[in-house]
C-alpha cells in the first residue's frame, strides 16, 4: 500500500519539496470522492500540513460562498505511556 504524497511550496522561499504522509492513498482518494459528491458544497484542493503531515480538505457552503468546515486526516501517532 502506498502513502499519500504531495508537493509543498515553502511560503517564504517558494522552494518545492515533496511531503509523504503516513496516510494511504486509497483512503485520501476515497474520502475526496465522497466529499465531492455532496450537493450544495464545494471541496477545496487537498492540502498537507507540513508540521504533522496530516491531509486537510476544506468544505465551502455554496449558498453563502464561505468556508464552513475542515476535514483533517492524521495518523494515530500517540504512544502509550
Amino acid at each position: 500500500m502506498h502513502n499519500y504524497k504531495s508537493d509543498y511550496y515553502n511560503p517564504l522561499t517558494l522552494e518545492r519539496t515533496q511531503i509523504e504522509t503516513e496516510i494511504p492513498v486509497n483512503l485520501v482518494k476515497g474520502l475526496k470522492e465522497a466529499l465531492d459528491g455532496l450537493e450544495d458544497y464545494n471541496i477545496t484542493p487537498t492540502m498537507i500540513n507540513p508540521e504533522n503531515s496530516s491531509v486537510v480538505f476544506g468544505i465551502m457552503d455554496m449558498k453563502d460562498r464561505s468556508l464552513k468546515y475542515k476535514v483533517t486526516i492524521s495518523a494515530n501517532t500517540y504512544e502509550n505511556t
